[in-house]
């Protein structure tokens, strides 16, 4: 996508990597930034998940520019090939009998691949328990290794091993099913009667107080840059949904969604279970 946009901009993107902290290390170089259009920075669903769990240096969708949305990757529930549940209602079922017995690996308390989880949950009435992971390489060896039941997250993570018949699929927590051949045959949640429903989303961004001239710049080379048939093949292919929206559609995006995901975290507990971690 860099490449392409970079075109239509007639400037050079640097690409520099700030992990760490639940994204927030890069959130808050990016919110501190010199709001000149020469810093921008790539920006998913947790901005608007981490001040809603408090202890944020900044309010993130009141101190960054939305600029363009460009991805959107529903999260799944998988788990091993070998298990004994062929479908979400087999694991429904047992965990209906079995309380806490069902363990499902995430990488974060709080972020999408553990909302999805805690609304299927709530939903269906049955109580099953996140492990929390420090990576997506522990947590497939995990799940692999059958020391974990199942494992909520992006299909970016799982693919490969889908495709080689050693996980299944049972649930796509997405607003309708993936386009991916290889996961369109997955369920959503709503289709199979659940309130549950979460996608995490990728954009870009910039500090707020930017000039009007320069969002609309840098959104209109994005944009463009997610028409590209290349760019949309390279993110389809790695297992998310290509999208095109501009900034004005991307900062509605974080409005809506910090009021619905205010009411999901705290419904379904996660709000305290961070909370109390916190302690």
């Amino acid at each position: 996508m860099a490449k392409v946009a970079e075109q239509k901009l007639g400037n050079p993107l640097v690409i520099e990597n700030r992990p760490g902290a639940g994204t927030m290390i890069g959130l808050n170089e990016l919110a501190g930034a010199k709001p000149d259009g020469y810093t921008i920075g790539m920006v998913t669903s947790t901005l608007v998940l981490q001040p809603l769990y408090g202890n944020t240096r900044y309010d993130y969708p009141n101190a960054l520019q939305a600029l363009a949305q460009v991805v959107v990757t529903p999260p799944i529930l998988a788990t091993s090939a070998q298990s004994e549940w062929k479908t979400l209602k087999d694991l429904l079922a047992f965990a209906k009998d079995n309380p806490k017995k069902v363990k499902y690996g995430i990488t974060g308390i709080g972020n999408s691949s553990h909302i999805g989880p805690a609304q299927l949950a709530r939903a269906a009435g049955v109580e099953i328990e996140p492990v929390t992971f420090d990576g997506g390489g522990p947590l497939m060896t995990a799940l692999l290794g059958g020391h974990v039941s199942a494992a909520a997250g992006s299909p970016v993570d799982y693919k490969s091993q889908i495709e080689a018949g050693k996980l299944r699929a049972l649930v796509n927590f997405g607003p309708e099913r993936s386009t991916d051949p290889l996961l369109k045959d997955v369920p959503t949640a709503k289709e199979l009667g659940y309130d549950a429903e979460i996608v995490s989303w990728t954009g870009v961004a910039g500090p707020k107080g930017l000039n009007p001239d320069i969002v609309k710049k840098l959104s209109d080379a994005f944009v463009a840059a997610m028409a590209d048939p290349e760019v949309k093949a390279q993110i389809e292919k790695l297992g998310s949904d290509p999208v095109a929206v501009d900034a004005a559609g991307f900062a509605q995006r974080w409005s809506s969604e910090t009021a619905k995901l205010k009411q999901v975290v705290a419904e379904t507990g996660i709000l305290d279970l961070v909370k109390s971690q916190k302690q």
